[in-house]
């Protein structure tokens, strides 16, 4: 027996493997609390309470903090960021062919935005320099699943 035992409840997360037309991968450097200092991420954010369509998810927030529209947005995945303590689920959409846009960031988010080739996406996963585990995961699996 287990007691007690607390599950976290969040919303789900949409994240984006955005690639832009000269197929470099766009990702986002902010500050995190919890790390002290800037990580290396890719873009997206928390769906909001209601929302279940993933790819206008997915296209909102990557607006919002690259710029990036239009294009064409596909599923990839779902997965658990914790299964033991977390009831949410991060979603990972691709997107493809896209245009440079106006940035619309939330008023706490200062964020850089860096394309890298894929070679060198992969690179940064690998070494650690992307430190978030999950995105390093999603990255991983973008990078090679079926387009």
């Amino acid at each position: 027996m287990v007691a007690p035992y607390y599950v976290l409840e969040f919303p789900d997360f949409v994240h984006v493997l955005a690639i832009d037309r000269s197929d470099r991968v766009v990702l986002v450097r902010q500050y995190r609390h919890g790390l002290r200092g800037m990580s290396l991420e890719l873009p997206g954010g928390m769906m909001d309470q209601a929302e279940t369509d993933i790819l206008g998810a997915a296209a909102r927030e990557l607006r919002e903090e690259t710029g990036f529209v239009g294009g064409a947005l596909s599923y990839v995945i779902t997965l658990s960021p914790e299964p033991a303590r977390y009831e949410n689920r991060l979603h990972l959409v691709r997107a493809t062919d896209l245009s440079v846009g106006a940035t619309s960031p939330e008023a706490t988010e200062d964020i850089e935005v860096l394309l890298v080739p894929r070679q060198e996406a992969m690179r940064l996963a690998l070494s650690g320099a992307i430190a978030h585990a999950a995105h390093v995961g999603l990255l991983l699996i973008g990078l090679n699943a079926p387009a």
